[in-house]
């Protein structure tokens, strides 16, 4: 309760401070709230999808073989410790869980932020939350369909099939763990990074850069993005190239993207 004998301006301060206390103390009450239903759908996609891990790792395992079948090689995947393969059809279940769950935490993201949003702020918003899962879904499919045949091909072109007198021959023979770790690691790379836009044009509507800012910036941009594409991805060319081109393609639709909002902003102002 609050002093009545406190001087008014004293006064006002204190109610002030109580309003803003219940605020936060709602807000924090909504996001536990967000969360908590995140993490349940998360369990209940794990708990779906753990009987289908089998047909998720035989989806996951077409790259390889497809480069396998096509190269040539050991032909198989082994595992080499006695609960690896439990373990990885624990890690599938998660990681189908988090990739069907990606576009349910988005839209928890939306109901947290829009009811603090004016009308013209959710027009902007919406777009930005149902192209983010997109982006995310086209970063794992430019992995699978794109990348992983290239890539695979590449590294696979390093064995040495033939043997001669007193040669043995070099085959890979994969561990399981170890290329879902590699795979799995590259699409989350890639679903991530391609959410970069969305990022850049956020910061745009919010006035925090604009785009002559990215133009000037952009030198440095190509700089980041193959030093983040050299640590995100595997220590080989070809995929590194393969997910810096893609983020400078990205880059610069951002930047057009936030002209055209600059654009709409200056003519509403006349």
């Amino acid at each position: 309760m609050i002093n009545e004998s406190l001087p008014p301006d004293v006064i006002e301060k204190e109610l002030e401070n109580s309003e803003n206390l219940m605020t936060w103390a709602g807000h924090l009450t909504e996001l536990r709230s967000r969360l908590l239903k995140v993490l349940a759908f998360f369990a209940a996609a794990f708990v779906l999808l753990y009987p289908f891990s089998g047909k998720i790792l035989e989806i996951l395992m077409l790259p390889l073989a497809q480069a396998m079948e096509k190269t040539g090689g050991s032909q198989r995947v082994i595992f080499t410790g006695l609960a690896e393969g439990f373990v990885t059809h624990l890690k599938l279940a998660a990681f189908g869980a988090a990739i069907t769950g990606f576009p349910y935490f988005a839209f928890q993201v939306w109901r947290f932020v829009v009811p603090g949003l004016y009308q013209n702020e959710r027009r902007f918003v919406r777009p930005i939350f149902i192209a983010s899962p997109v982006l995310f879904a086209l970063g794992a499919l430019f992995v699978f369909f794109a990348l992983m045949p290239v890539a695979f091909r590449f590294l696979l072109s390093f064995q040495q099939l033939t043997a001669s007198e007193n040669v043995l021959p070099v085959v890979l023979e994969a561990r399981l763990s170890e290329y879902l770790s590699f795979l799995m690691t590259l699409i989350l790379a890639f679903g991530i990074s391609f959410q970069l836009p969305v990022v850049l044009v956020v910061l745009g509507r919010l006035g925090i850069i604009t785009a002559q800012n990215l133009k000037d910036f952009r030198r440095y941009a190509v700089v980041f993005i193959f030093v983040a594409a050299a640590v995100l991805t595997p220590p080989d060319v070809v995929s590194q190239l393969a997910l810096a081109v893609p983020l400078l393609f990205l880059y610069e639709s951002a930047v057009w993207c936030i002209q055209s909002l600059e654009k709409k902003a200056d003519q509403g102002y006349k």
